[in-house]
């Protein structure tokens, strides 16, 4: 075996570990949001400087591995984000910029139980930008946002995220099974017998590749 044939055999191994290792990871869920049901969101405040906005009254599950804030920007700026109570910190992390879209997950140390009555504070360091948080009006007995030192009528939306319970191969018949909604017959054996191509198709570019090499 030549090389170039080690080389390419070593890659396909090391993919197909890696196919393996994410395949029984779970994905993320959402555990909890502040979101109320059947209420559209709508921008509470913005800004084009570097800004904070903190937001008491929160509850996070246990084992949260990300909290998702719904803050709007074209090329999102670096965010970083605390959760603490009675100001001891009890966990955060930072994400930093490119991120785009309507929301952006900031991952974070996982805590062994819930805690509720925690304040979540968000930073945006903002460097010719315009980032807009989105959220719903809130009553005035509710704990609103607050914004450079001022108490807004408003509460940012969050999601908080955590690992499923169901591994990415347990779900994969659930996944096959959308795919086929809405095509003819023969139903979810249409997207089995599209991986099955797809897999053959792969396996011989791969046997026609060590052959041009041995």
């Amino acid at each position: 075996m030549n090389r170039a044939t080690a080389a390419l055999a070593a890659g396909l191994g090391l993919l197909a570990v890696a196919l393996a290792l994410t395949l029984t990871r779970s994905p993320v869920s959402v555990a909890a949001t502040n979101a109320p049901p059947n209420v559209a969101e709508e921008p509470i405040a913005y800004t084009q400087q570097d800004a904070s906005y903190c937001q008491g009254g929160e509850e996070i599950p246990r084992a949260t591995s990300a909290i998702r804030v719904w803050l709007t920007a074209d090329t999102g700026p670096r965010v970083r984000l605390t959760a603490s109570r009675g100001g001891r910190l009890l966990t955060g992390g930072e994400r930093g910029s490119g991120w785009v879209g309507g929301s952006v997950t900031v991952p974070v140390r996982p805590l062994a139980r819930a805690v509720s009555g925690v304040t979540l504070c968000v930073s945006v360091a903002v460097h010719d930008e315009t980032v807009i948080v989105q959220g719903s009006a809130a009553p005035s007995t509710a704990v609103g946002l607050q914004a450079g030192g001022l108490r807004l009528p408003a509460r940012m939306w969050v999601e908080y995220l955590r690992p499923g319970e169901r591994s990415w191969a347990s779900l994969i018949p659930t996944i096959l099974r959308h795919m086929s909604f809405g095509h003819a017959e023969p139903g979810e054996w249409s997207a089995f017998a599209a991986l099955a191509l797809l897999a053959t198709a792969a396996a011989m570019a791969a046997a026609a590749a060590f052959r041009a090499l041995g």
